[in-house]
């Protein structure tokens, strides 16, 4: 009886976990967008889409200079508070503020310091 009782706990929170992970992934599912600080220009207006399969899309476009928009498309995942996106060699992190915004956070730490906006928004 104490064997039973210890593998339905063991499945229930095996359940558990993996219903509150598919739910962190699936307030994710969407697309956020926002206007990055750029060296070189007056921003880089980047867009993101999180597909619930953990997959992402991403265009980011320079402002006021006359260059393609980078396309990048990858996969994505949530580790805590921090997301981490990976095509091939290319990676790089937000950091999970609300469901409503993203701030990107290079080696996962948040920038402080600066008036300048890091932050995505959910459409």
């Amino acid at each position: 009886m104490k064997k039973i009782l210890s593998v339905l706990l063991i499945i229930m929170v095996c359940f558990i976990a993996i219903i509150s992970f598919g739910c962190n992934k699936s307030k994710l599912s969407g697309t956020y967008e926002g206007t990055l600080p750029a060296a070189d220009c007056p921003g880089l207006q980047t867009l993101i889409t999180f597909n619930s399969d953990g997959t992402f899309h991403m265009e980011e476009t320079f402002l006021e200079r006359d260059v393609e928009p980078r396309i990048t498309d990858g996969k994505w995942t949530l580790d805590g508070d921090i997301i981490r996106f990976t095509d091939n060699d290319y990676k790089f992190e937000y950091k999970l503020i609300s469901e409503k915004e993203i701030r990107w956070a290079p080696n996962g730490e948040e920038i402080t310091g600066t008036d300048l906006n890091w932050s995505l928004f959910k459409k």
